[in-house]
């Protein structure tokens, strides 16, 4: 599966698994449903926002444990940024639910995210990297918000340059409804995973089969 941000596969963390295809689309997809009332919260704290950038190895060891230890120091500002990663979630699947549902987001919405992507951009520095260039943090201007404007880029980026015929969710009345990338070619792609919410239907929808075989006259024997 190719992500955006750069995974490191087997790395453990708050999430148990990271099926949405796109950075942005993994942290929506942080709650344990989205097709039912939620009973699990896997972002409970501003510590597991934390534990989630490092599962996704959006960045450095180094810079995780600087951030930790940031986090400790000025609780209320990592309590800021908790309020806002949550607020940002929330608005993203708003916004992409919008889209699969073939309606308009709300405008308060795409503001409240485009507002987030520019302080991202003025957070981060262009520097040369062999022949080529890439953004980095600037890690006193982006602080405990860097989990919070890494997701808002990778949202824009899906909005802007990505296909938004291939932005699905699990299907709402059999599946957990998170929201992933279909990359086959074919478009083909139906469930969050076929090993959960795939298999998890097929077997209801067997055993809803076997009830509905009428019992043959005079039965068994």
């Amino acid at each position: 599966m190719s992500h955006d941000s750069g995974y490191e596969e087997g790395r453990m963390g708050p999430v148990p698994f990271l099926l949405g295809g796109r950075l942005c689309l993994d942290f929506v997809n942080t709650v344990n449903s989205r097709s039912r009332p939620a009973t699990r919260d896997y972002l409970s704290g501003a510590s597991d926002l934390i534990d989630w950038t490092w599962q996704v190895g959006l960045l450095d060891d180094g810079t995780i444990v600087r951030l930790r230890k940031r986090a400790r120091e000025t609780p209320e500002d990592a309590a800021i940024a908790y309020e806002t990663a949550i607020e940002l979630r929330e608005t993203l699947y708003r916004i992409f639910h919008s889209i699969i549902h073939q309606m308009a987001p709300d405008r308060a919405d795409l503001d409240i995210l485009s507002g987030l992507a520019r302080q991202a951009r003025q957070a981060q520095e262009l520097v040369p990297e062999g022949r080529s260039f890439r953004w980095i943090w600037q890690e006193e201007a982006a602080g405990l918000l860097v989990p919070v404007f890494a997701v808002s880029l990778s949202a824009v980026e899906l909005l802007t340059r990505e296909d938004l015929s291939r932005l699905k969710e699990c299907p709402a009345l059999e599946g957990c409804g998170w929201l992933f990338y279909d990359q086959t070619k074919n478009r083909s792609r139906r469930w969050c995973s076929m090993e959960h919410c795939g298999s998890t239907a097929k077997a209801r929808r067997f055993a809803e089969r076997q009830k509905a075989v009428p019992v043959a006259a005079g039965g068994i024997g």
